[in-house]
């Protein structure tokens, strides 16, 4: 992962500022992150993917459906900032007597979709919005995958974080869906409305109300009428 932290960060920054340019989001590593454990405030997005391995003992490689990568992430309104913390568990080969345990290597294809799923989480979670995901960005596999997950030599699952299964597809590159079209935006609602909007709003509901006593009080001057009339 080390060698691949500054693509993960620019390509996160490149997404992030195709739909929220007016604000700040930073992304950065961290090894010591577990599901399900987050600070107030933090909110959590895994995913299951498709990724490499070489093992730097005996340098044999092996390819794995299975490598989480777990997302912790924190928007602050205050400050139209926003941080995600990142980790992707590892795994270590099973050739070795005392193996290692070895980053994955990810094709920047799948780097790209991690992160578009990444965007639209933090839209849905953070800007408490309505959005419905037109399709899940799926990842991509190069090669044919054969027998069980190796969970014994998976960080993840050595540490009870069960993998779970993942979506692959063989599609051609040229058809991955930019950050926009995977989004259908049914309803923004923002977290504060500008003065004019607020003042505008105000008014109608002043006019509407006033509208409302001025009816009742014709009504009720016809119905004094009528029994006045009937009186007589």
């Amino acid at each position: 992962m080390a060698g691949d932290t500054e693509v993960w960060k620019q390509m996160f920054q490149e997404l992030m500022q195709e739909v929220k340019p007016w604000h700040r989001w930073t992304l950065r590593p961290d090894k010591g992150l577990l599901p399900n454990v987050l600070k107030p405030g933090w909110m959590q997005y895994q995913q299951w993917t498709f990724a490499r391995f070489q093992c730097s003992s005996c340098s044999r490689n092996w390819a794995s459906a299975q490598v989480l990568v777990l997302f912790h992430m924190n928007w602050s309104e205050e400050n139209s900032r926003g941080q995600v913390k990142m980790r992707v568990f590892t795994q270590r080969c099973k050739k070795c007597p005392q193996p290692l345990f070895e980053d994955p290597e990810f094709t920047q294809e799948n780097i790209s979709r991690i992160l578009k799923n990444l965007v639209f989480r933090i839209l849905k979670k953070c800007y408490r919005g309505r959005f419905q995901l037109i399709e899940e960005v799926p990842m991509i596999k190069d090669i044919s995958l054969e027998g069980p997950h190796n969970s014994d030599n998976c960080e993840a699952c050595l540490q009870g974080f069960c993998a779970g299964p993942i979506q692959v597809t063989s599609l051609p590159p040229s058809q991955t869906p930019r950050v926009h079209s995977i989004y259908k935006v049914e309803e923004v609602v923002k977290p504060w409305a500008s003065g004019e909007n607020v003042y505008s709003y105000t008014c109608q509901n002043h006019i509407c109300r006033n509208l409302s006593i001025f009816c009742c009080c014709v009504i009720l001057i016809v119905i004094v009428v009528i029994v006045v009339k009937t009186a007589i």
